[in-house]
């Protein structure tokens, strides 16, 4: 295909590309639109696809195949312009059609965000220092208290409520005598004691008994999390429904053979262990993301596209409504929680997506340098475990035998040796922990 292009580097990692294509050169992607748009337009005496330019020309406007014409030459010139110049582009440009009209060259000017040059820093000098893990008795008996209570006895006593004692609540929260959103609960279950609740409120159910109502006024702590509360005041109205007496198990032998340990002292290693791997895992993540900032520190960025910025900060959005959906509750109230809008929002992880981009940047740069090979074999390995996991749904199946797919794992499996390599080569670890399984 011929044309004349010119390049015209612009801030932030982008280019503007001006294209010119001869009418001559249209010509054939007349044709092709011709084509196209007899398929989708029923012409009485043409078979789809088959009727003559000229037919289609007065039956759709001859601008509208005009446009179609364009788009295509746009794709083929723009792929073909953005391979001679080895371009590496994020995502489809953004494309303005100069001059289109009959008759005449076509000019178009492309947009193209590139991925951010970088230079990386001399990051196998860098050393970061693995920690020590302890693990403090302390913690041993917050987890075993927590099994307590998850295996306590409850029974139903017509009773005044006490601290460790369950009530079933109804209650409702007023601001001004008018009821705040989300303030009304029915048939809450709550342990007094448990402190879920703001300073006070459980202190005001004690001696309560049941179908015994309690108004009372409580302000909420200065740094509640709903801004629009924060430090105000508010009414409480509260109706008990049922108190039961609950009964803790006690910490012996028995208790660790209801959890299938053959000893109360077995019990307790296990938990012991059990933290310690815990405490690793978010050791090990704390050493990546401070192994990762070092290297940032140390390496020098081209400006970022602002698509680039605004997509990243898009998908800490996404992965957090995620969670929040995950935990049951709807990100419609957790914002209005936090008293902010998704672009809000957004705009607040900016500086996280700024450092996460960089970290993909980083991260990208060491592999094509490391000249890191990912074999076929490890991606088909991957697929067929996941496809295991959704082998009774056709249509997740389907999606995972995708060309973009794929790519996505390849993508995993390359970030991951990225950064073994760079926890290899920069990390000192600390022989104390060497009785803890580096899993991660």
């Amino acid at each position: 295909m011929k044309y004349t292009h010119e390049i015209k580097k612009l801030p932030k990692s982008e280019l503007e590309i001006t294209v010119t294509i001869s009418h001559d050169e249209l010509k054939p992607f007349l044709a092709k639109a011709a084509q196209a748009l007899s398929q989708q337009t029923k012409i009485e005496g043409f078979r789809p696809g088959k009727a003559p330019l000229e037919i289609i020309k007065q039956r759709v406007g001859e601008m509208k195949l005009y446009e179609e014409a364009a788009a295509l030459a746009v794709q083929k010139s723009y792929l073909e312009i953005a391979k001679a110049e080895k371009l590496e582009p994020l995502g489809s440009p953004s494309v303005d059609f100069v001059k289109l009209a009959p008759d005449n060259d076509f000019t178009y000017k492309a947009i193209v965000a590139l991925i951010p040059e970088i230079k990386l820093g001399d990051w196998k000098k860098i050393k970061v220092q693995e920690k020590e893990i302890k693990i403090e008795d302390k913690k041993i008996d917050k987890t075993l208290e927590e099994l307590q209570n998850a295996r306590a006895t409850e029974v139903l006593e017509d009773k005044k409520a006490d601290k460790e004692d369950k009530v079933e609540i109804d209650f409702d929260v007023f601001r001004d005598n008018v009821p705040i959103e989300g303030g009304e609960q029915k048939k809450y279950p709550l342990i007094i004691g448990s402190e879920q609740f703001i300073p006070g409120f459980e202190d005001n159910i004690i001696g309560l008994k049941k179908d015994e109502e309690k108004e009372f006024e409580l302000n909420f702590p200065q740094d509640y999390h709903n801004k629009n509360l924060a430090g105000k005041p508010a009414k409480f109205k509260v109706k008990v429904l049922a108190v039961y007496k609950r009964t803790l198990p006690k910490l012996d032998d028995e208790f660790a053979k209801s959890l299938g340990q053959e000893s109360f002292a077995k019990l307790k290693e296990q938990i012991k262990e059990n933290l310690k791997h815990e405490a690793l895992h978010k050791a090990e993540e704390q050493l990546e993301l401070e192994l990762m900032d070092k290297i940032i520190e140390q390496s020098e960025f081209n400006d970022f596209p602002d698509s680039l910025l605004d997509a990243e900060a898009l998908n800490m959005v996404r992965e957090l409504e995620q969670n929040i959906a995950m935990q049951g509750l709807k990100f419609e109230d957790y914002l209005q929680h936090l008293n902010k809008t998704r672009d809000q929002l957004k705009m607040e992880f900016i500086p996280q997506a700024i450092k996460r981009v960089k970290a993909a940047l980083i991260s990208r740069q060491v592999y094509f340098d490391e000249k890191i090979e990912i074999p076929e074999t490890e991606v088909d390995q991957q697929i067929e475990q996941t496809k295991k996991m959704y082998q009774n749904n056709p249509e997740a199946i389907k999606n995972l035998d995708t060309p973009q797919y794929r790519e996505y794992v390849k993508n995993a499996i390359g970030n991951k040796q990225v950064m073994d390599l760079l926890k290899k080569t920069c990390i000192e670890r600390n022989n104390k922990n060497k009785e803890i399984k580096h899993d991660h």
